[in-house]
């Protein structure tokens, strides 16, 4: 099941007559050559598919269209920066090397109050849901309208500095909105998932009940037939929770037409909620490759339910590429390793011995890993000078194999590629990990002596690692 994620191709754009125009400058960081960009599909945010805009002289330019307000998000290194953009809209910002949340962003241009004041408020997300324990044991012990009346007031105060700036007039009607809505979705999809879990922990079933009507409220304040949370991030979140969990429903209609699997309660939705989860919901199977339900069977389906969507030309571009790439041979520079045998991670580091290594750990599931392939072209230069082999491991099972070369293949990935077995798997884990939870991805770096230098190395996307490569 998805939630989060975020993959890429390799895309360079301009656009001399786009009705959104967005500059960024990075102070303080060497070594950037690009920034990734999660562009929108239509008027809908886009998780999954990233585009890389070249950073020249530590400045970029990322120009493109759309028809209404929107989210958007642009990635630099590990920080995410969200945008909220609308036709018109000219967007300047400054991204300073700094820890400090009130100090790394400066903006100016369009809502440049409510740009600044979104991302200081979503620095580290996960920090926004301190309070909703202790909102979640109250629910136990109060009564369902003193709970909701306390998650109410929780709520506005998230929301309250919004209401400032939009008095002050420092923010547009649509940014308010659109920024209001994905708070307030943000913390009912998050309470709504707590209250699930209580539910599955819990035997009472009177305190259950209770449980249930809280959850059905915070839905319907949420708004599952709200168009605008198609346009936001959180929001298009809920609106994938909600229906996901209308599966049983769904599974019982006779008009079910799609075999979605997992995803089939999107069916439920409204046509124009529908056509959002549908379009989104095949961008991630056709981007990130799973296989829960029949691609090719629901995607013919929603051609003819929705032959206007923005999504059809691009999931028809997407796919003449996974094919092309199928019948393409691996280039000259990428190396696909089946015939050595690694059984450990010595082994690895024995093959390797004379030469400096960059160990990239991935796997084809693995979006975060899948979102780093576009910043290997411009990482190669400073391998190249550097005389660094790229070695590129993935922890997949074996039926993968395919999928595997094909994406080597496609994100034309330079370097030594093994695919790990089971027992390379294990000393893997007991080497790298310590017997800890695997979890990718991770990079490596080896000396010409086979001495591991770092290893928990920057991101390809990450400036600090160009540093780290001029020691060796």
């Amino acid at each position: 099941m998805k939630y989060i994620s975020f993959l890429c191709f390799m895309l360079f754009s301009q656009c001399g007559f786009c009705n959104v125009k967005i500059s960024g400058e990075l102070i303080g960081i060497k070594g950037a050559t690009g920034v990734g960009v999660f562009l929108p599909v239509g008027n809908h945010p886009n998780d999954y598919r990233q585009t890389i805009y070249p950073v020249v002289n530590n400045k970029f330019n990322i120009n493109f269209n759309v028809s209404s307000e929107v989210f958007i998000r642009v990635r630099i290194g590990l920080r995410t920066i969200y945008l909220i953009v609308a036709p018109g809209d000219n967007i300047s910002f400054k991204y300073f090397d700094n820890p400090d949340k009130y100090k790394s962003l400066k903006f100016e241009g369009t809502n440049a109050a409510g740009q600044y004041w979104y991302n200081v408020y979503n620095f580290q997300p996960l920090d926004n849901y301190n309070h909703h324990g202790s909102l979640l044991l109250a629910l136990a012990t109060e009564s369902k309208d003193q709970g909701l009346k306390k998650i109410g007031k929780f709520i506005f105060e998230q929301t309250q500095p919004l209401d400032s700036l939009y008095k002050l007039k420092q923010i547009s009607p649509q940014f308010f909105l659109l920024a209001k809505t994905d708070i307030r979705d943000m913390h009912a999809l998050n309470l709504i998932k707590g209250i699930t879990t209580l539910q599955e922990k819990n035997k009472n079933s009177q305190l259950n009940d209770k449980y249930q009507r809280i959850k059905d409220a915070l839905f319907c304040f949420a708004g599952p037939a709200k168009i605008t949370n198609t346009q936001t991030y959180f929001g298009a979140m809920f609106l994938g929770y909600y229906y996901e969990s209308k599966l049983e429903e769904s599974n019982t209609n006779k008009s079910n037409s799609y075999k979605l699997g997992p995803y089939s309660g999107y069916q439920m939705a409204p046509a124009a909620i529908k056509n959002f989860l549908l379009g989104d919901i095949l961008l991630f199977q056709k981007v990130i490759g799973t296989n829960e339900f029949n691609f090719t069977t629901a995607f013919a389906q929603y051609c003819n339910d929705f032959p206007e969507s923005p999504y059809i030309a691009l999931l028809r571009s997407l796919t003449l590429t996974a094919a092309n790439a199928k019948t393409t041979k691996p280039g000259a520079n990428i190396s696909i390793d089946t015939a050595t045998t690694y059984n450990t991670f010595n082994d690895i580091k024995r093959h390797f011995k004379g030469k400096s290594v960059y160990i990239d750990l991935w796997a084809t599931w693995c979006v975060p890993c899948r979102a780093e392939f576009p910043y290997y072209p411009g990482l190669q230069p400073k391998l190249k000078q550097k005389s660094i082999t790229s070695v590129f491991v993935s922890i997949d099972i074996p039926i993968m194999k395919t999928q595997w070369v094909n994406l080597v293949t496609q994100n034309h990935l330079d370097g030594y590629h093994i695919l790990a077995g089971k027992s390379l798997q294990s000393d893997i884990k007991k080497i790298v990990y310590q017997q800890g939870q695997v979890s990718i991805p991770r990079y490596i770096i080896l000396n010409k002596d086979g001495r591991v230098v770092s290893w928990d190395a920057p991101r390809p996307s990450n400036p600090a690692l160009g540093k780290l490569l001029d020691k060796l």
